[in-house]
């Protein structure tokens, strides 16, 4: 039995080395444990950083490291559908670059496959306000991709996810060149299963591991625009700006109906501004859950391809 590991990645030198030695370890281990083989697939999607050659420096050190190299960037999506197609194993599992993955969260989702399930999902546990943030995320994007016609069931976004090779067979040979696997992996018909993971880090540790990849970036003349965190920074940003925008904005005209109208006038003005900003924040998930739709489209509209290979390294074939 082989093991495939995906692993899409842009612009990652901050924090590559240190994730890469985590799941080529855990990898190592799981197949020593099954007696079986293992690859790591990473999609090389456009790099402008160092992040190839920290590839490259582990693609010598173990010949079951494979990189595609994509002749420039063509987003995610395309990354992992160039991933499945170069992926070989028997169990194929898709991940980020992530730097709060601990070493076993395969072995969690391979213990799942091995109960029976054939769609894995693993989420990195959230605790306190960032669950309740990230489930209202869930449930409002959910509606949305239903509302602007995304077909199958949006599952949310997944720190790592496992699939049987008859369901990784099945996305690879799907023929849209705008695919959104986290609805894909629902449309195939076959139950998923989810489960939830620690991510092996204390809150101080987290917050030391992001500040030091964070300077790392920075030393090396680069945005630290890595995923440290179950949530997406960009959305999460904008949301956080617009939010402050929107409160400067009425600041002027708080102080001004405090001075001239009673204390319950100005709380009825509250009551407006946190429904108004309910709604405002209801219509940025939406615009949100719109670009999840477009956003393959817009790639596209100036090539014929999803992607183009440049080049594999350690593209051997092997006898079962």
């Amino acid at each position: 039995m082989k093991i495939s590991l995906i692993l899409p990645v842009y612009n990652e030198q901050a924090i590559l080395g240190e994730v890469l030695q985590k799941y080529l370890t855990e990898l190592r281990e799981i197949a020593k444990g099954i007696g079986g083989a293992y690859e790591l697939i990473a999609i090389n999607d456009g790099c402008t950083d160092a992040s190839l050659e920290i590839m490259k420096k582990e693609a010598k050190l173990d010949r079951n490291f494979r990189i595609v190299n994509f002749d420039t960037r063509y987003g995610k999506q395309s990354a992992i559908t160039a991933g499945f197609e170069a992926a070989r194993g028997d169990i194929v599992i898709l991940a980020d670059v992530d730097l709060l993955n601990p070493i076993g969260v395969l072995e969690k989702v391979l213990l799942e496959f091995f109960d029976g399930h054939d769609i894995v999902y693993a989420y990195r546990e959230s605790i306190g306000f960032e669950r309740t943030k990230r489930n209202m995320s869930h449930r409002v994007v959910s509606f949305a991709t239903r509302f602007f016609g995304v077909d199958g069931a949006y599952m949310g976004k997944a720190n790592v996810m496992l699939f049987s090779r008859d369901i990784a067979d099945i996305l690879k040979e799907v023929p849209e060149k705008n695919k959104f696997m986290r609805t894909m992996d629902n449309w195939v018909g076959y139950e998923i299963k989810t489960i939830e993971y620690a991510s092996g880090y204390s809150a101080p540790e987290i917050k030391q591991k992001v500040s030091d990849a964070s300077r790392t970036a920075k030393q090396n003349g680069m945005k630290p625009a890595f995923r440290s965190t179950a949530r997406e920074h960009t959305p999460s940003r904008v949301y956080g700006w617009a939010l402050l925008l929107l409160s400067i904005m009425f600041l002027p005209i708080w102080i001004f109906v405090g001075i001239q109208y009673d204390v319950m006038f100005v709380w009825h003005i509250v009551a407006l501004i946190v429904l108004g900003t309910l709604i405002f924040s209801s219509i940025l998930f939406f615009i949100r859950a719109l670009m999840i739709k477009r956003i393959g489209i817009i790639y596209n509209q100036t090539q014929d391809l999803i992607y183009k290979v440049e080049s594999v390294i350690n593209n051997y074939k092997e006898k079962y």
